[in-house]
């Protein structure tokens, strides 16, 4: 028989050892509660919180006068937690649109957008991103709308910007684009100047929900964002604006494809308005282009680059005032014709009357005094074939083969411009040497960046060059002004102002190859022609450059008929807007008219409208004499279809 007493201590010992067993957790909690308590919080809290960057303010870029193209608008990315949504009972179809529905007339957003993001997320997707830009005031709204309603967590608002152009879409080719991902390849000045104008980002701490959501109260900025500067350009808004509207409609009366436009002051370089559009194939009308076409687009030009051709002659001493040479109404340069635009017994011209008529025969005759490599020299020392002092990301370098490919009907065809491409703005400053009194003045289309402090530093200018003397570019001037006085274009000129000005057609290589024989026949079985009128006035004093071209015209219209009223127009408006004073009366210095409307302070604007080239004196006429050459009108008939450098 068992003792009891044995027993029972034995029971005993057994229930003192079931309570120290029990009694052990709550010992650990006890001394997890007071002696680690710190330790965990801190790791919990170190798990729900992240280092996130705040994004820096993009710096707005601004025309001369400080008027706003581009700003950066603060916007809120807008995220829906789908596993928030399915504890709510949120899941199906139905039910994710009447959500989808309700989010987006609290954000006053497109419904179909919201609904559309929902329902075609993956099924494993925890969050689904709904609207990209977002006002911030509204989503805040609308989380909180949420939350009161027991969807607290349900969105994540992660703060962002977008990059907005109050002026609409005018000008924005020209300063380019910006995106959720930064500038596109085409973006221009904002892919050029992104170091500067995207500033430095910031950091903060976020605390983070189980599911992602943010805990309010939970921020701390760890380092502030730093602003990006703001960058100035050359461009003037208002006459952008007047600039496109007219070469749209000018496009419009030529039953263009397209067309291209550059104003802007010859003494400085600087771009003024830099325009290009386009006709939808869908809907048939003339809208802005989608490209920066000055910048990115070459084209054959044609006889603009006569200008180019007399030059050189001039300046290799091959002509003089007193040339003349026997024209007639073709030449043959080996197995190749080319012949003038109308039909003419053999004439003896001048070079003024070469030019001023623009004769293909007589210009090819120059060059055949000049040679390849002095025609092709000066081609590269008037900017042509390679991209300018802008460097733009879609620059093109346009086409000028090297020389020692060239056969002699390649110099004659180069000499009319049908042989090698030109970009709009390598044109316009070709013309611009010429009204520099041969000097080659890059062009501009950043005045300088502003900083925090509000001023302006000003961007480096890329150094000018001599390309040929002035007394040469004084001759050539004089013939540029005969094609407006008795020439191709003498229906624009203006009372008042003499312009300085040179026409040209080309005919545009065609898409498909229809005849082994002429790759510019088009499928329809006739040509299509990119159509010029380049120039600067007025011409004793240039303070405007304009240049025109219009590309696959109606059947028939040349530089004179097409590009010559868009020039006209713009000619007027730029008098207007940048107050030139006519040549009749005392116009003071070379660029004396008055600055482009008046710059803010601190801006360079003013003081570079007025900036003098080297060499000038600061007053008078600009142009160098040189003796006079008679200039006689042509009694020519126009010879239909017979060629195209006009």
């Amino acid at each position: 028989m068992a003792d009891p007493v044995r027993t029972r201590r034995r029971l005993w010992g057994m229930v003192a050892a079931f309570g120290v067993l029990a009694l052990l957790p709550l010992v650990k909690l006890v001394g997890v509660q007071f002696a680690d308590a710190s330790t965990l919080a801190a790791e919990g809290l170190q798990q729900r919180q992240r280092t996130e960057s705040i994004p820096a303010p993009r710096g707005s870029i601004l025309d001369r006068n400080g008027s706003e193209l581009a700003i950066s608008v603060p916007r809120t990315t807008v995220a829906v937690n789908k596993v928030v949504l399915a504890r709510a009972g949120i899941s199906d179809d139905a039910m994710l649109r009447e959500f989808g529905t309700r989010l987006a007339q609290l954000l006053d957003v497109d419904p179909a957008d919201v609904v559309d993001s929902l329902l075609d997320a993956d099924a494993d997707a925890r969050w689904v991103r709904v609207v990209r830009y977002a006002d911030v005031d509204v989503a805040r709204k609308a989380a909180r709308s949420l939350a009161e309603q027991d969807m607290d967590g349900v969105l994540l608002l992660d703060p962002t910007s977008e990059r907005v152009h109050p002026g609409g879409e005018s000008g924005v080719r020209v300063i380019g684009t910006v995106g959720p991902d930064g500038p596109g390849p085409r973006a221009a000045v904002e892919a050029k100047y992104d170091d500067v104008l995207k500033g430095v980002p910031g950091e903060q701490v976020v605390e983070r929900g189980a599911q992602g959501e943010t805990i309010t109260g939970g921020d701390r900025v760890v380092t502030a964002p730093r602003p990006g500067a703001d960058v100035q350009v050359t461009l003037d808004r208002t006459l952008q604006y007047e600039t496109e509207q007219i070469l749209t409609k000018g496009s419009e009366n030529a039953r263009a494809a397209g067309g291209i436009a550059i104003v802007g002051r010859p003494s400085t370089g600087e771009l003024l308005a830099v325009a290009g559009v386009e006709r939808n194939e869908k809907t048939g009308a003339i809208e802005l282009s989608s490209r920066p076409l000055a910048f990115s687009d070459a084209y054959q030009a044609g006889s603009v680059f006569k200008l180019v051709t007399t030059a050189a002659a001039y300046e290799a001493g091959v002509i003089d005032d007193h040339s003349t040479f026997s024209v007639g109404p073709r030449i043959k340069v080996y197995d190749r014709e080319f012949s003038d635009n109308e039909a003419h017994a053999v004439e003896t011209m001048n070079v003024d009357q070469i030019v001023a008529h623009s004769s293909n025969v007589g210009t090819i005759q120059i060059a055949q005094r000049l040679g390849a490599e002095k025609l092709h020299a000066a081609l590269v020392d008037f900017g042509f074939g390679r991209v300018s002092a802008l460097d733009l990301p879609a620059e093109s370098t346009g086409l000028l083969p090297d020389v020692d490919k060239w056969t002699p009907p390649d110099t004659a065809a180069a000499s009319i411009g049908s042989f090698q491409s030109t970009t709009v703005l390598q044109l316009w400053s070709a013309f611009n040497v010429i009204a520099n009194q041969g000097i080659y003045v890059p062009p501009r289309l950043v005045q300088g960046t502003i900083g925090a402090d509000g001023r302006l530093d000003p961007a480096s200018a890329a150094p000018t060059r001599r390309v040929v003397s002035a007394s040469t570019a004084a001759r050539v001037s004089r013939a540029l002004q005969a094609v407006v006085q008795v020439g191709t274009g003498k229906q624009w000129s203006l009372p008042g102002y003499p312009v300085a000005a040179k026409t040209g057609t080309g005919r545009m290589p065609s898409p498909e190859k229809v005849d082994a024989k002429d790759a510019y026949v088009w499928p329809d079985g006739t040509y299509h022609h990119v159509t010029t009128f380049a120039g600067y006035l007025p011409a004793d004093r240039p303070q405007v450059s304009i240049t025109v071209m219009l590309f696959d015209t109606a059947q028939g219209l040349t530089g004179s008929t097409s590009a010559g009223p868009v020039f006209s127009d713009l000619s007027r408006l730029a008098i207007r807007e940048l107050s030139i004073a006519p040549t009749t009366t005392d116009a003071g210095s070379a660029d004396g008219a008055g600055p482009v409307r008046s710059a803010p302070a601190g801006s360079t604007a003013a003081a570079t409208d007025r900036a003098l080239l080297p060499g000038r004196n600061g007053g008078g006429s600009t142009s160098s004499r040189s003796p006079s050459t008679t200039i006689a009108p042509s009694g020519r008939t126009s010879r239909p279809g017979s060629g195209q450098q006009r």
